[in-house]
């Protein structure tokens, strides 16, 4: 049987690991016939008993998903499985899961051959695989996702440009299915950032990126979200079963919000910024100057390491050595920040 997949077509970015993996949806649907042995580990957790893995074996059945393998445990094998799902139609994302190593919904997604199933990650799991969704739902509340504005109505109906509603369209097709934020790197960091992470980035997205919003409001919001800590890995696109380019349409406009509202929040940036633009190139020195000042040389082993491996040239750093792209970079970033 081939194993071949389909070619994937420009601008789908982000199914182009599963060709890689020969993982699409029509190559795993031609990997099983009727009545083939499905082998399932399911992570299965208790707070008396703790976390196991347990292994079901099961028949295929043609079109079979991950929701239906679950539901086939369940009736068949073991009737205290704990798992959600309510629409089974890719609609209300209740059915969230992880499936071997990848965030998938289960009403949506193929089964393949061999499969571990485990709750999402970065959320406190209440048994099996249900997860509670407290902590982000909190989160989301915190960030104040609604929409007020500082003056009337102009009349009915209102004008509102494709442009000016974009990104905030995008974010709109979001299902809450919290795929996003258990795939996220950076929300896995724990208490080492501040980061809200991509979930609620998103609803927040739907209507900070409003034009008709409330500028102080979308501030204060945009300033508990630590947002500049995305570190742009685009984990939570390639998950995202509604398609969002969270990163590209979401995130990316929110930064610029949070740079122009919150300046402070930008530094990082902002330094960057001109530094290429004054330079045409980034100077990891100047960078590291700008941005902790001179108690960045209070860590003197470290600038010995960066220093070892060429990370950091001071000389070009203290004149200030600029490239001919300078100017085209200058022209390009609008000048200095």
């Amino acid at each position: 049987m081939s194993t071949v997949a389909a070619p994937i077509g420009p601008g789908d970015a982000s199914r182009l690991g599963q060709v890689e993996r020969y993982d699409t949806l029509a190559a795993r649907n031609s990997r099983l016939a009727i009545g083939d042995t499905l082998t399932v580990r399911v992570r299965r957790f208790e707070r008396e008993a703790g976390a196991m893995v347990q292994e079901f074996r099961l028949p295929y059945q043609r079109a079979m998903r991950v929701l239906d393998a679950l539901n086939w445990i369940a009736e068949n094998v073991a009737s205290d499985l704990a798992y959600r799902w309510f629409c089974g139609a890719k609609m209300c994302g209740t059915c969230a899961v992880r499936m071997n190593g990848r965030e998938v919904l289960a009403c949506w997604e193929a089964v393949e051959p061999e499969m571990t199933i485990e709750p999402l990650r970065n959320l406190p799991v209440i048994r099996d695989l249900v997860v509670d969704r407290a902590p982000l739902d909190r989160k989301v509340e915190s960030l104040e996702p609604w929409i007020e504005r500082t003056e009337p109505y102009a009349g009915f109906p209102e004008r509102l440009s494709h442009k000016d509603m974009e990104s905030a369209s995008k974010a709109l097709d979001c299902i809450a299915c919290m795929a996003c934020y258990s795939a996220c790197p950076v929300v896995g960091l724990g208490d080492l950032t501040n980061f809200a992470g991509p979930a609620p980035l998103v609803q927040l997205g739907q209507t900070a990126l409003d034009p008709r919003n409330d500028p102080a409001k979308v501030a204060r919001a945009l300033a508990q979200t630590d947002i500049f800590s995305c570190v742009s890995c685009y984990k939570c696109e390639e998950v995202c079963p509604a398609s969002i380019p969270i990163v590209t349409r979401v995130i990316e406009p929110l930064k610029a919000r949070a740079a122009a509202l919150v300046p402070a929040m930008a530094r990082h940036p902002n330094v960057l910024r001109r530094i290429v633009a004054a330079r045409g190139r980034v100077d990891p020195g100047a960078l590291v100057l700008g941005v902790q000042g001179f108690a960045a040389l209070r860590n003197l082993p470290r600038i010995w390491r960066m220093l070892a491996r060429g990370k950091i040239n001071p000389a070009r750093t203290l004149l200030g050595l600029k490239t001919a792209a300078a100017t085209a970079a200058r022209r390009l970033l609008g000048g200095t920040v």
